[in-house]
């Protein structure tokens, strides 16, 4: 076994102890003992929780039917998949720098910065244009969420104009995207957001669980949507823990749930995502190690 691989997977090894420590403290942080008090509708909770899965496979399409037609399904699964996974259960968002060991081996370093950076950019905008429906169409009134809502929409198109604008205007930026610059861009935009759809629902689901009705659910998930999502910008705690519920509590509290109920819905929310996200962050992890390492790790196992 060369001193690369070994230092590959010795790294592995670290990787999977910090994030098996950060899991454990992360759910840790999470009062469990909120939902034994509420009735819930465990069915509606399950669904939920695949649809969720689902929406991480539909957003790894964006690489294989969009911007890399090289990338199989089961690496752009992993790529998105473990990348989320991480982010629940690592601070600042490190689950987003992790995607970049998962693309195939005789991609380069700055091509893999592009298939991160470019994705999250579509996520990003993804996320503004579902959120701004929880204006119009939840009966959000929350004066300050708006106002946020409508700024970040017109920064995003700010943004949008001044990347149209370098372009056409600067031609080493435009060499440096040309091999992005094309079909494949607007076909990786549009899965990215047919998965943010699929987590709306995921949502809907979560909060029709609670007892609230599937026409008022469907009204409240745009709401708790957009607030939790416009927080989940900031790189902070793991998983968003204490920030994700206080999302919900805002974004209820302007449909006039009471602060308590909305804890709880806000609890049940994060711990389907974890349910969904751990598990099948788990999964993918292994079996991009043993598609890595197979090889190595056969050979090591016969000089034993």
């Amino acid at each position: 076994m060369s001193g690369k691989t070994k230092f590959k997977l010795i790294a592995g090894i670290i990787i999977t102890i910090v994030i098996i420590y950060y899991s454990i403290k992360s759910l840790g942080k999470l009062d469990l003992s909120l939902l034994s008090q509420s009735k819930i509708n465990w069915v509606l909770v399950f669904f939920s929780i695949v649809i969720t899965i689902y929406s991480n496979y539909i957003r790894g399409l964006g690489y294989t039917r969009g911007m890399d037609p090289n990338i199989d399904r089961l690496t752009a699964f992993q790529i998105v998949g473990i990348g989320h996974a991480a982010n629940m259960v690592l601070p600042l968002h490190i689950g987003d720098g992790l995607r970049l060991a998962f693309f195939p081996a005789d991609y380069s370093a700055i091509r893999r910065t592009k298939l991160v950076v470019i994705p999250a950019i579509a996520d990003s905008i993804a996320i503004i244009m579902i959120s701004l429906l929880a204006v119009p169409f939840s009966g959000f009134r929350d004066p300050e969420i708006v106002r946020t809502l409508w700024i970040l929409f017109f920064i995003c198109i700010a943004l949008a104009v001044v990347f149209l604008a370098s372009i056409f205007l600067i031609p080493r930026f435009r060499k440096y995207m040309n091999d992005y610059l094309n079909i494949g861009l607007l076909k990786m935009m549009f899965w990215a957001f047919l998965s943010y759809l699929l987590l709306l629902i995921a949502t809907w689901l979560g909060l029709a669980a609670c007892g609230f009705g599937l026409s008022a659910s469907l009204r409240m998930s745009l709401a708790v949507f957009a607030t939790t999502n416009i927080i989940g910008f900031i790189p902070a705690s793991p998983g968003a823990v204490g920030l994700f519920e206080y999302g919900v509590i805002i974004g209820l509290a302007g449909l006039g749930v009471p602060q308590s109920t909305a804890l709880s819905v806000g609890l049940l929310l994060h711990v389907s995502l974890y349910a969904a996200m751990l598990p099948m962050g788990i999964i993918l992890y292994i079996i991009a190690l043993k598609s890595k390492y197979r090889k190595e790790l056969k050979k090591l196992l016969r000089q034993k």
